[in-house]
């Protein structure tokens, strides 16, 4: 076999799968989501305590923390990453304890 032939049937085995590179990519535009997802919720922190509604800054981190964690998870899933699994608590956890803190701040009012 020849060096044609090797590469011709690995492009036929990696048809329709992503390569590294957009591997890479696809990783790096979830890293950025992250943070400009960060940004945004500084920002409705910021307007929350402007009007007075400190229930909306509890729940974009919320759904901040709950984004985090749930990545943190899928990439322990994959990797056994310890360290994976120890963000996934801390996300996850900061997640609920932000639902919990707008739940009850919503039913006081």
């Amino acid at each position: 076999m020849n060096k044609e032939e090797i590469l011709s049937r690995s492009r036929k085995e990696a048809a329709g799968r992503p390569d590294e590179r957009e591997l890479k990519i696809y990783a790096d535009a979830s890293q950025v989501g992250m943070a400009v997802g960060g940004l945004l919720c500084g920002l409705i922190v910021l307007f929350s305590y402007y009007v007075k509604l400190p229930v909306l800054s509890l729940a974009a981190w919320s759904v901040y923390f709950a984004m985090f964690g749930s990545r943190r998870l899928y990439q322990f899933l994959k990797t056994r990453n310890r360290t994976q699994l120890f963000q996934t608590v801390i996300g996850l956890g900061f997640g609920i304890a932000c639902l919990v803190g707008m739940v009850v701040l919503g039913l006081k009012k």
